[in-house]
């Protein structure tokens, strides 16, 4: 008989509720029982039984009640599994594994991201204290699997980040300005995701999309994309539901992805997936993620925009772009399967 799996997603947003959709389809798919808790009104689509926290105002309130309703779950189904993707404060969320050892079940945590959000998190006195209570820790990148064994005195697997098969379930809907006459359209970039965020590096696609006129078209899409909207930019603004957005990427010729700083990237495997060329920079994770000149473009950090606007140029080559792209695809679909393989390898 399979093991049964709880999987805890603090966010329940974004690339992290992806990751978590990816393991609990491919979990379902191979009868394991698998059940998630997250905060409620969030992205994940999944057949799994859902329990939603009912949460409080204010941000450490309604943390909490995630964590008391990860524990209360934990208490009532005792669960073989324990998967907790990510953390948020490190110090609020021990009473989930503290139950995990109550309940016998084994904990698997998923760093995804290293970087601490405050003096109480990170890879310092805040998270590891919580790795020591795991059975296992794993990451998606040799980058952070790297920085948390080094701080947490302990092993770290790293499995490849899944593909958002959650996402790519939904039927694309390429909006009509996309769909053009493929001899008159122009070719278009797209850069997606919480884009209000300094570190996706949005400016840049600003800069891009000032210089380029005609030739090439940019998409914007994600919160805080209303105020890159211009003459050569399509803003699509706040919430971009599932089948628009991955019609939207499926029929962009570039995905860019100017990070200042990333860990791994959601953007670069779904970009991947759908056959759009990534042009990213390389730093953290990324260059781990994006073979320069075989599946993607990598841009040296800090670069201006001269250097992105030369990157680009190399895709208006069609057949270069169709090989990249086709590159992209093989390599996205082939991690996913040893992403798969080692997931299920290890929680039997």
């Amino acid at each position: 008989m399979n093991p049964s799996v709880l999987l805890v997603d603090w966010l329940g947003r974004g690339g992290i509720a992806q990751t978590t959709e990816a393991w609990a389809l491919e979990l379902g798919a191979r009868d394991y029982d698998v059940a998630i808790v997250t905060r409620p009104g969030r992205d994940l689509g999944v057949g799994a039984r859902m329990s939603e926290a009912r949460t409080p105002r204010g941000r450490l309130r309604a943390h909490a009640a995630v964590v008391a309703a990860a524990r209360d779950r934990i208490r009532a189904w005792r669960p073989d599994w324990v998967v907790i993707q990510n953390y948020v404060v490190p110090a609020l969320e021990r009473p989930v594994f503290r139950a995990a050892r109550a309940a016998g079940a084994r904990v698997a945590v998923v760093v995804h991201n290293d970087q601490p959000h405050s003096r109480t998190t990170g890879t310092g006195a805040g998270l590891r204290r919580n790795l020591d209570q795991a059975d296992v820790v794993l990451a998606h990148t040799e980058f952070v699997a790297d920085r948390v064994s080094r701080a947490a005195k302990r092993e770290v697997l790293v499995v490849p980040h899944p593909l958002p098969i959650g996402l790519l379930a939904h039927d694309r809907r390429v909006p009509d300005w996309m769909a053009e006459q493929p001899a008159a359209r122009s070719r278009w970039c797209v850069h997606f995701g919480t884009v209000g965020q300094r570190y996706k590096g949005t400016g840049i696609v600003r800069q891009m999309a000032a210089g380029r006129g005609g030739e090439w078209r940019f998409v914007v899409a994600g919160a805080g994309a209303g105020s890159y909207a211009g003459e050569n930019v399509v803003a699509l603004d706040g919430y971009v539901e599932p089948g628009v957005l991955t019609g939207v990427v499926s029929a962009s010729d570039v995905t860019l992805a100017p990070y200042r700083h990333a860990t791994q990237s959601g953007v670069v495997v779904l970009a991947h997936a759908l056959g759009s060329v990534p042009i990213a920079t390389a730093v953290g994770g990324i260059p781990e993620q994006v073979t320069h000149g075989v599946d993607g473009i990598l841009v040296p950090p800090d670069s201006d925009v001269t250097v992105w606007a030369a990157a680009l140029e190399q895709l208006a080559d069609d057949e270069l772009r169709k090989d990249l792209a086709r590159a992209g695809e093989l390599r996205a679909a082939a991690d996913h399967d040893v992403f798969v393989g080692r997931v299920v390898e290890l929680l039997r």
